[in-house]
């Protein structure tokens, strides 16, 4: 009897004491979040991300989902990832994807483009074909290249909706679009106001010195010159370059967080997302992180 007890009490003395660490585990902070701040989350998801805001049907149920899982992040990345990628067609929509680019497309015009419509654009097209069928019959081909290249870029402008919805482009090649065309040119004319503007637009920051001198050589002067690690030598390869450089990431970054939050992200918001987003240049992802967050849900 007494070596039983001994052998017991052994045993429990020699046993591995262990806590174990639930993480996500948020029910108790949120037993206090009412249905109708759920519902204005999900109401800012729509708006933000596709433009409008949910319908009846739509706001029941992403704010049902929510509160079965307890507002977990995990069903939060599922409703925004609805909301980034599904193609399923919805009235109104067409589908949630195509609004979604819709939606990246319109802000892209707003930020670059100070809101171009695209009748707008159709009508500059419209007169370039004009232009283009009296350059030809007065022979000069010259002016015949010219405005077929600026017809280019008002289509590619037009298409970026299209191919950023089918993923045959990302933000880079958008954003190069955005910048490259005569409308661009047009608001921020010669290309002293070109690089600065382009560096704020994109970068959100003003180029130093020598990035000055070295994209302006490349405007101006067709020069070719060193600028973020690769070389460019005319305006098609600066944006080019200004767009695929780590700063360019960066900066959509910090862009993102200010347009959806209305603050710079702090350094480490940035080191968590940048080198996934230099990886994969989507920027559905620095959404995600930032949609999902309680901040941008008011559930702080």
């Amino acid at each position: 009897m007494i070596w039983g007890i001994f052998l017991s009490s052994l045993i429990y003395s020699c046993t591995k004491s262990e806590n174990i660490d639930i993480t996500n585990n948020k029910l108790p902070k949120y037993k206090s979040i009412s249905t109708l701040r759920i519902e204005n989350y999900v109401q800012r998801m729509f708006i933000d991300l596709l433009g409008r805001e949910s319908t009846n049907q739509e706001r029941d149920s992403f704010t049902a989902q929510l509160k079965r899982a307890n507002l977990h992040d995990s069903c939060r990345t599922r409703l925004v990832r609805t909301l980034l990628y599904d193609t399923t067609y919805h009235s109104g929509d067409s589908s949630y994807r195509h609004a979604f680019a819709q939606r990246i497309y319109d802000i892209s015009k707003a930020r670059f483009l100070e809101g171009a419509s695209d009748p707008s654009i159709a009508q500059f097209v419209g007169n370039l074909d004009f232009a283009i069928a009296i350059a030809r019959l007065e022979g000069d081909s010259t002016r015949v290249y010219l405005y077929y290249d600026y017809r280019k870029k008002y289509f590619d402008v037009l298409n970026s909706r299209i191919l950023f919805r089918k993923n045959q482009i990302d933000y880079r090649q958008m954003t190069a679009m955005m910048i490259n065309n005569p409308i661009y040119d047009g608001i921020n004319m010669n290309s002293f106001n070109f690089v600065n503007a382009a560096f704020d637009n994109v970068l959100s920051r003003k180029p130093t010195t020598d990035e000055f001198n070295r994209a302006y050589d490349i405007i101006e002067k067709n020069l070719s010159r060193s600028l973020f690690g690769r070389w460019a030598t005319n305006k098609n390869e600066f944006c080019q370059v200004l767009t695929e450089a780590d700063a360019f990431h960066e900066g959509q970054i910090r862009w993102f967080y200010y347009v959806m939050v209305q603050r710079e992200p702090t350094t480490a918001e940035v080191s968590k997302l940048f080198y996934p987003f230099l990886k994969s240049h989507r920027i559905e992802e620095i959404l995600e992180t930032i949609l999902i967050t309680d901040e941008y849900a008011q559930f702080e």
